[in-house]
């Protein structure tokens, strides 16, 4: 428990920089990678929002990964860098691990708070938020902190589906700008 405690607030804001330069630089020069969903050619008739958003944060907080299955793409190769450990690959080594790890919780819950940003880039998109934590471990122990999120989506299958995510904790313990660390 005390792993996952350290794991939740030791998040690395140095490899969230990196993995969306990484991502954004990735299709000049690329060949494309084959895929088991092709891109619907199509344009997206609803756009990626803060409800969306929402929405996936609220399945989570059933403590089931499968109540949030239906908001991520499938293939085998995603990668998804949550608080532990450093990524998955693919959804169901995801759903998986973070299983486990959700396990260690009577209840959970994340709000995305007001700075939600979207930009969207044809059938993609790249949101961020910061979302506010409130977890509660079997020992009745709670965390509460804000967590970085960056989110991309693809339109596939006449939806948006999560194909890139990367979720950390500043080193701070996720403090606003200016606000004290509250000690337990």
């Amino acid at each position: 428990m005390k792993k996952v405690r350290s794991s939740l607030l030791a998040g690395l804001s140095l490899v969230a920089a990196l993995s969306i330069s990484g991502l954004l630089a990735a299709p000049i020069g690329c060949k494309k990678a084959p895929t088991t969903t092709e891109v619907e050619p199509s344009a997206p008739s609803i756009l990626p929002d803060k409800e969306l958003m929402q929405r996936t944060w609220d399945a989570w907080s059933t403590l089931d990964p499968e109540q949030a299955a239906p908001f991520y793409a499938k293939e085998p190769d995603l990668v998804f860098f949550d608080f532990a450990p450093l990524q998955f690959r693919g959804w169901d080594a995801y759903s998986t691990g973070v299983k486990e790890m959700l396990a260690q919780f009577t209840s959970f819950k994340g709000k995305v708070k007001e700075d939600a940003k979207i930009d969207v880039l044809g059938d993609k998109a790249i949101g961020a938020s910061i979302v506010q934590m409130e977890i509660t471990f079997q020992d009745g122990m709670t965390e509460s902190f804000n967590a970085r999120w960056t989110v991309v989506w693809a339109w596939r299958e006449g939806q948006w589906l999560i194909v890139h995510e990367h979720l950390s904790v500043p080193i701070d313990g996720g403090h606003e700008e200016g606000e004290a660390p509250q000690n337990p």
